[in-house]
C-alpha cells in the first residue's frame, strides 16, 4: 500500500512497473508494450503491488464513465461507451493467462486517468476501450492460428453482382486474428456520392435508387466536443460531391475517391487551394494555407489551431455554405477564417463552393494507403491538432488499433476494389490497422489506396443487402446485442457507367 516515503528513498513503483516484474514473475510480456499507448496524462502514482491493482481492476467503471461524459456527449453515447467497457471486461475476465491480467490492469488505470483528467474525455475513454479490444481479441484461444492474408487471398472466389460488379468474402482464422472483409470489384461503373443522413435504411434505399451495390463514405462531426452552430452533429468531414455539386468543401489537403465525368476514378488529393468561394453579390475568393498571391486570401482552418492571429482587416467565417463577417479571431470547428482586406467582408450571405477541375464524384477520406510517398502521413493530410475527425487527429496509439475499416484501391488494370473490414468481433474479425489495410489492398493487387470511415459507420450493401457486420458494439460470446449506426455518406454503385 502506498504511504509517507522517506527522504532520499526511491519513489515507489508505478503501476506499470509493477506490471513489468509480474510479467517477470508470469510471463505476459508481449503485452507490456500497449501499456505505452495513451500515456498523455499519466499520473505518477504508485505504491501498490500487482495484486491490489487487479482487485482495483475488477471494479466496475461503467457509472463512472455515464456520469462522467453525460453532458459532454449525449447520453446515449456515454451508456454506449459505458456498455463497451463492460463488454471488453467481461471478456478479459473470462481469458486465462499472464497477459490478461495485464491487460486488466492495464485498462483500468487509463480509462480511470482519462475520466479523473482534464475534459474532454469522450473520445478518449472510447479510443482506450477500442486499443484494449484489439489487444485482448488476440489472446483468445486459435485468435492467431491461422495463416497470412494472401494465404486467405488465394481462396478468393468472386461473384458477378452485375455488370462490371462482382463480390467476395475474405474469411477465416489469421496470424493476425480472425478475418471478416467483403470486397466489390468495380470496373466501368459510375459512383454516386451522397450525403444520407435521414435514410433509417440504407440497404433499401439504395436497391430503390436502382444500384448494384453500395458503400458507406467518409468521416462526419460526430463526438467533438466543440460542435456549435451552424455545424450540426452528422454534418460530412472534408470534400463531398454529389452529382456535381460541391456540398461540402474541401477544407483540408486530403486523399478523396474522385470520379469525372469521361468515367475515370481516380485518388486525389483535393484541399483549400483547389477551391473558389463565390458569393451571391459576385464576389470571389481563392483560399490558400499560405502566402496569399493576386486574387488569393489568406485561410485558417482547424489544422492551423484553435485561434488564428491578430488580424487588421476584415474577416469572413465560413461553415459550409453560410458566411459571415466576424471579429473573433476563433476558428470554426469544421469551417474557415478568410482574412480580406478593410470593407471587404460584406454582409452575411450564402456561398458556393466550386473546384478547378470540376467531378462528378468527390468523396473525402484519408490518410492516404498506398501510392504515395506520404502514405500514412496524417499530418500531411489535415489529421492535425483539433481538425475533425479528432479520433484520427489526436490518436494516442500510433496506427496499433485493430479496427473496422473501409478501404478503396485501384488496381492498374482500371479496377476498383473496395474493402469492407469488419472489427470488434472476437470470434469473427478483430479488425486491422490502418497499415494492415493498405497491405491487404497490396496483396490483392491494388498500386493506391485510401480509407474511408470505417467504426460503427462502416457498410457495405450488395444487391439491397448489407453483406459486412455492422454493430456499435463490442461483439463477444453473449455480449453482441446488434445496434446499428445510420450512415451518414455513402456511395451508390451503378452498373451504367
Amino acid at each position: 500500500m502506498t504511504g509517507t516515503r522517506a527522504p532520499g528513498s526511491p519513489p515507489p513503483p508505478s503501476w506499470r512497473e509493477a506490471c513489468a516484474t509480474f510479467a517477470e514473475q508470469h510471463g505476459g510480456d508481449e503485452v507490456l508494450p500497449t501499456l505505452s499507448a495513451f500515456s498523455r496524462g499519466e499520473r505518477s502514482t504508485g505504491g501498490q503491488s500487482f495484486a491490489e491493482l487487479r482487485t482495483q481492476a475488477q471494479q466496475d467503471q461503467a457509472p463512472a464513465i455515464r456520469a462522467t461524459l453525460t453532458g459532454e456527449v449525449d447520453a446515449a453515447q456515454a451508456a454506449m461507451f459505458a456498455r463497451r467497457r463492460t463488454d471488453l471486461g467481461r471478456l478479459l475476465a473470462g481469458l486465462d493467462g499472464p497477459a490478461a491480467r495485464i491487460l486488466e490492469v492495464g485498462l483500468w488505470q487509463r480509462v480511470d486517468q482519462v475520466l479523473t483528467g482534464p475534459a474532454p474525455r469522450a473520445l478518449r475513454v472510447r479510443a482506450v476501450v477500442d486499443f484494449y479490444l484489439s489487444q485482448a481479441a488476440l489472446l483468445r484461444p486459435g485468435a492467431t492460428d491461422g495463416p497470412d492474408v494472401n494465404g486467405l487471398i488465394g481462396d478468393l472466389e468472386w461473384r458477378a453482382v452485375a455488370r462490371g460488379v462482382a463480390h467476395a468474402r475474405l474469411e477465416g482464422p489469421s496470424w493476425r486474428g480472425p478475418v471478416h472483409v467483403n470486397l466489390l470489384r468495380l470496373r466501368g461503373v459510375r459512383l454516386e456520392a451522397h450525403d444520407t443522413r435521414g435514410i433509417p435504411d440504407f440497404a433499401t434505399w439504395s436497391q430503390t435508387q436502382g444500384a448494384a451495390a453500395a458503400f458507406s463514405g467518409g468521416f462526419f462531426l460526430y463526438s467533438e466536443p466543440d460542435i456549435t452552430p451552424p455545424s450540426r452533429r452528422g454534418d460530412p468531414v472534408n470534400l463531398l460531391v454529389s452529382q456535381g455539386r460541391v456540398q461540402s468543401p474541401p477544407l483540408y489537403p486530403r486523399s478523396a475517391l474522385v470520379q469525372r465525368a469521361d468515367g475515370t476514378v481516380s485518388i486525389e488529393v483535393i484541399g483549400l487551394e483547389n477551391a473558389t468561394i463565390g458569393a451571391a453579390d459576385g464576389a470571389s475568393w481563392r483560399p490558400v494555407a499560405r502566402t496569399p498571391g493576386p486574387g488569393e486570401v489568406r485561410a485558417w482552418t482547424r489544422v492551423h489551431g484553435r485561434v488564428a492571429p491578430p488580424w487588421s482587416g476584415d474577416t469572413l467565417a465560413v461553415v459550409g455554405t453560410q458566411a459571415w463577417p466576424t471579429s473573433s479571431r476563433e476558428v470554426p470547428l469544421h469551417g474557415v477564417l478568410l482574412d480580406l482586406p478593410p470593407g471587404a467582408a460584406g454582409a452575411a450571405g450564402t456561398v458556393g463552393w466550386t473546384l478547378d477541375e470540376p467531378v462528378t464524384t468527390g468523396l473525402s477520406g484519408g490518410p492516404r494507403l498506398l501510392g504515395r510517398i506520404d502514405t500514412l502521413e496524417l499530418e500531411a493530410e489535415g489529421f492535425a491538432g483539433s481538425a475533425p475527425p479528432i479520433t484520427f487527429s489526436q490518436d494516442e496509439t500510433f496506427d496499433q488499433n485493430l479496427l473496422p475499416r473501409l478501404g478503396v484501391g485501384l488496381h492498374p488494370d482500371g479496377c476498383v476494389i473496395v474493402a469492407a473490414i469488419d472489427g470488434r468481433n472476437v470470434d469473427r474479425a478483430v479488425g486491422m490497422t490502418l497499415r494492415q489495410t493498405g497491405e491487404l489492398l497490396a496483396a490483392l493487387g491494388c498500386t493506391e489506396a485510401l480509407n474511408l470511415d470505417g467504426g460503427s459507420s462502416k457498410r457495405m450493401v450488395v444487391g439491397g443487402e448489407v453483406v459486412d457486420l455492422p454493430s456499435t458494439e463490442v461483439v463477444a460470446g453473449a455480449t453482441g446485442a446488434a445496434r446499428v449506426r445510420p450512415v451518414h455518406t455513402g456511395v451508390l454503385v451503378f452498373e451504367d457507367g
